[in-house]
């Protein structure tokens, strides 16, 4: 069994949120990047031949504009998953901080505390695991690709290699992937 109880901060979840939701959006980014593509594609030959019709041009400069208006949402999704996560912390978790994870041999216990009362808990089964980050100070295990777990590994009850490879075991992705902070800050 592997226990961890830490302050639950800001940053775990900022971490936490930026990972789960990049793992769920990753097959959609590969669509939004080949239809970007396309339409982007289309959009400038469709531009060069009404130039040369002499036709009106208004709808294809708003294909460029709207596929323009897109990507840039798409690279700014990231600021606002933090975001997002900043304003989860402060009105649900901020007052109950203090955390408890214990992993056992098929579940993963997740308990919040406020003034040593318990104040919420969740069982998630490990056979639910999907993906699984680490960095220098965490694991972030995401189950069912939305719930995410932190395990703070400064506080962890039990060897790191132990747990790594107990979630490899119920992991039916690539594997835990580890996660540098210059990673970290291109996400954020």
């Amino acid at each position: 069994m592997f226990e961890s109880r830490f302050e639950f901060s800001l940053d775990d979840n900022i971490a936490g949120t930026i990972y789960t939701t990049k793992k769920k959006n990753k097959k959609l980014n590969i669509v939004i990047y080949v239809l970007l593509g396309i339409c982007l594609l289309f959009a400038i030959i469709s531009l060069i031949l009404d130039i040369i019709l002499g036709d009106s041009i208004i709808f294809d400069i708003l294909l460029i504009l709207l596929s323009i208006g897109v990507i840039i949402y798409h690279f700014y999704s990231p600021k606002m998953w933090k975001k997002s996560a900043i304003k989860t912390y402060n009105e649900y978790i901020a007052e109950n901080k203090y955390c408890v994870v214990s992993i056992d041999d098929d579940s993963c216990r997740v308990s919040f505390y406020k003034e040593n009362e318990e104040v919420s808990k969740r069982v998630l089964d490990l056979n639910n695991i999907t993906a699984c980050f680490e960095d220098e100070e965490r694991f972030v295990i995401v189950f069912d690709k939305s719930q995410f777990v932190v395990v703070r590994k400064e506080k962890l009850s039990g060897r790191i290699e132990l747990l790594r490879d107990k979630i490899e075991q119920y992991l039916n992705d690539e594997g835990i992937i580890y996660v540098t902070k210059r990673e970290i800050k291109k996400m954020a």
